[in-house]
């Protein structure tokens, strides 16, 4: 009853801390997730064709709202949900394979993680991801590192749900596989374990197999033009961000007291070394290969690595559990650096929202009055078209810089770059200026010029876009300036809000004549 009532107060006390956002409002991959998640599940896996995301949590997220709703807060429950459940996982886990005090580090480290807090409110699939991976590492370990064969029935599908919930399930697969190399150097019988490991991983293989033509598609022709090629440095950084401070404070804890503590165990604890050695490659080999990968082809966030942490917080619970005092002393002024409880309870630190980067809501109150049944938004931001479509009325017809959006539930980035490039105001702007009927208003929704990283060509051709399709409804006699719906109007309502809408550039007019 002790452990229940234990386990129970930490899940409380982790799901205090991230009550807060749950209610907060869609960005712009939100509004993706629900627009996406919103068509009927037999069209999900094919249209994800245009986004480049396996389709796991899309269909998960659509039977969930088919129960509960499309609401910011029933959407987030859902993360919130899969969020709290990876804390009894993580004890099970953790006292599973190393022992009790190690169990209850892991559970106090996932249930308090800033990264994981973060996503347990967010209507994104990293929540998910994290749950899975973290099954996927643990019965790893209890399978391969420590011979206990009736575990690897777990594993095979719970791998499988990686792969389907996000592309870096094959960064997590390849850790894997780098981490049958130490744990079979300690089996006992190694013709056994490789015949386990082929069967085992093969029929992760297979389950993947139906979803490697979408993927070869996605690969071909979906990319990110928003992420950079990341520096050397920030395979660092990455790390303490996930961590949960990216002043590095936690990151330095660990170095000082939980790595020394690791390498005692693993010099002296020969039973234990496969599977430390395999807990610290399935934490740094996803990371290295997704760095050298976004040096060939740019996609790189510390959201991905939600396929690491799990392994990340083991290997630090393993250390500080293993640390003594100072190990005590280690997580608990890790824990007080994560949760600010001082700041929190004077009010010197109150909460950080969500709601920082989701300013779509505000922008679409300000101007929705003024619109109606077939008029037309122009979002420059070709990602931002299914957020504003979230809150903006029903029956607006949608653009880009490309042309009219068909499905303004999906962001299309099929070639994306190379399309923002070739569009021009007469072929994909003008046509829809000739067929808007008189009466009906053009709002084109802009990023300020500097909104990302100037050297992007993705950022350069949205302010180039936006400059030149303003240009061409300025110079066309037939439109007319909306004042009401000028960028002064919306100063009110960010200022009512507490939201900036200095993110954005909004202009709208009124076609007065045919």
């Amino acid at each position: 009853m002790a452990v229940v009532g234990l386990l129970v107060g930490l899940v409380v006390a982790s799901l205090a801390l991230r009550l807060g956002d749950l209610d907060s409002w869609l960005w712009m991959d939100e509004g993706i997730s629900v627009g996406v998640a919103s068509h009927p599940l037999s069209d999900i896996p094919g249209l994800l064709r245009q986004d480049g995301s396996p389709p796991l949590y899309y269909l998960i997220l659509h039977g969930w709202m088919a129960l509960f709703g499309a609401s910011e807060t029933a959407t987030h429950a859902l993360s919130l949900t899969v969020s709290l459940a990876a804390i009894p996982v993580a004890l099970w886990a953790g006292w599973s394979l190393f022992g009790r005090r190690v169990g209850w580090t892991f559970a106090a480290l996932v249930a308090m993680s800033p990264f994981l807090a973060y996503f347990a409110t967010e209507t994104r699939m990293y929540a998910l991801l994290s749950l899975l991976t973290l099954v996927a590492t643990a019965s790893f370990l209890h399978g391969f590192a420590f011979g206990r064969r009736r575990y690897l029935g777990m594993f095979a599908p719970a791998l499988a749900l990686v792969l389907y919930t996000h592309n870096w399930g094959l960064w997590l697969t390849a850790g894997l596989l780098v981490a049958l190399v130490p744990c079979a150097k300690a089996a006992v019988d190694r013709r056994r374990f490789w015949l386990d490991a082929t069967l085992t991983f093969g029929a992760v293989g297979v389950a993947y197999l139906p979803w490697l033509p979408t993927l070869a598609y996605q690969r071909a022709n979906t990319g990110a033009p928003w992420s950079s090629r990341p520096v050397l440095r920030e395979a660092v950084s990455v790390v303490a961000a996930v961590l949960g401070d990216t002043h590095e404070r936690v990151l330095v804890a660990l170095v000082l007291v939980a790595a020394p503590a690791l390498w005692v165990l693993l010099r002296r604890q020969e039973s234990l070394r496969p599977s430390l050695l395999a807990v610290a490659l399935i934490a740094i080999v996803p990371v290295a290969i997704g760095w050298l990968g976004a040096q060939v082809s740019p996609s790189w966030a510390p959201r991905y690595l939600a396929v690491c942490v799990p392994a990340m917080l083991l290997l630090a619970a393993l250390g500080l559990a293993q640390g003594g005092n100072p190990g005590k002393l280690a997580l608990a002024l890790i824990l007080v650096v994560w949760v600010q409880p001082f700041g929190r309870v004077t009010g010197l630190r109150p909460p950080t929202r969500l709601d920082y980067k989701a300013d779509v809501k505000p922008l679409a109150d300000a101007v929705k009055p003024g619109l109606h049944t077939g008029d037309l938004v122009v979002a420059m931001q070709m990602e931002e078209v299914p957020v504003l479509a979230y809150y903006l009325p029903v029956g607006l017809r949608f653009a880009t810089a490309m042309g009219p959006v068909e499905d303004p539930g999906v962001a299309d980035w099929r070639d994306a770059l190379t399309r923002m490039q070739a569009a021009t105001p007469a072929r994909s702007f003008q046509p829809q200026l000739d067929a808007a009927p008189v009466g009906s208003k053009v709002l084109l929704v802009c990023a300020q010029p500097g909104a990302g990283p100037s050297t992007l060509p993705w950022f350069a051709q949205m302010t180039l876009r936006c400059t030149e399709w303003q240009a061409t409804l300025t110079a066309d006699a037939r439109f007319t300036s909306v004042p009401a719906l000028a960028p002064d109007a919306l100063a009110g309502v960010a200022s009512r809000e507490g939201i900036a809408l200095s993110g954005r550039q909004v202009v709208a007019f009124t076609k007065t004549a045919s």
